[in-house]
């Protein structure tokens, strides 16, 4: 049977099932329906989503923006992980 999500025609993500992540180059990066900050340091910041986690490296990271279902993160991504 068709999730309400299929019968609309909506992706998955509009529900905050999954992480939606959009990099901005290597300066930004947002992640929708996160769960939770586990770690925050300039070098390495550690977000929970439903399945995981969502390993962000780089150098003078910081958080510019977060609420219950978006964190938005700044500086020089390195790097990210999915696990």
């Amino acid at each position: 049977m068709p999730s309400v999500s299929e019968k609309l025609a909506l992706p998955p993500e509009a529900f905050g099932r999954i992480p939606l992540t959009e990099l901005r180059g290597k300066r930004s990066v947002s992640i929708e329906n996160h769960r939770g900050i586990i770690s925050y340091g300039s070098e390495e910041i550690v977000i929970a989503v439903r399945r995981g986690l969502i390993r962000i490296y780089g150098a003078e990271l910081y958080i510019t923006y977060m609420n219950r279902r978006r964190v938005e993160i700044r500086g020089s991504i390195r790097a990210m992980e999915l696990e």
